[in-house]
């Protein structure tokens, strides 16, 4: 009866994995030190992004936008990483939900930018005439944020420029450094 028994369950453990649709790759992924702006789900939520490159393009110039999470893996802002990820091809995924999980295996490397790096987000977005998309948020203290975030921004002598911009609703991008504790430090307006 016991041999019947693990049979039984060794069968439904094979058919349950054995999905003809879904695989995994072992792939290395390189991760950008700081998060950009972006569109972060199919409804057009604003939010931050992370940015990566994958396998052959690691060492380009060119980042991807990277709208998964890596389970298993603590970013912090600031860093430069290289991983070696477990990426599942997910045959049925959820109606709003990623076709990729990727889980992390190894953290091959974690390199500090420097304190001098430059980086350019953009912070509004007029995409037509009708539609401003605005990644700045002010909180009752006058302090500034990426929204949905937990980045912060020092905009130090520009956060007046900053504000006349957002509410003339016009285009712009920041040009940054890396502050403490999840900041970046505005150093420049760029109006688009």
């Amino acid at each position: 009866m016991k041999k019947l028994f693990s049979l039984l369950i060794l069968s439904v453990i094979t058919i349950s994995c054995n999905n003809d649709d879904e695989y995994t790759e072992i792939t290395k992924i390189k991760v950008h030190h700081y998060m950009d702006t972006g569109f972060v789900t199919f409804f057009g939520d604003l939010g931050v992004i992370n940015l990566i490159q994958e396998g052959d393009q690691i060492g380009e110039e060119e980042f991807q936008n990277s709208y998964q999470g890596i389970r298993g893996f603590e970013y912090e802002l600031g860093f430069t990483y290289e991983l070696m990820v477990s990426k599942t091809h997910i045959s049925d995924p959820p109606q709003d939900g990623s076709s990729i999980r990727m889980d992390l295996l190894k953290v091959l490397s974690k390199t500090p930018a420097s304190i001098e790096t430059e980086f350019k987000i953009q912070m509004t977005l007029n995409s037509n005439i009708d539609t401003f998309f605005n990644w700045v948020e002010v909180d009752q203290e006058n302090n500034f944020y990426l929204t949905n975030s937990n980045i912060s921004i020092n905009c130090g002598d520009l956060c007046s420029e900053l504000l006349n911009h957002i509410n003339n609703q016009e285009q712009i991008t920041g040009v940054f450094t890396h502050g403490e504790e999840d900041s970046y430090i505005l150093k420049e307006i760029i109006n688009e």
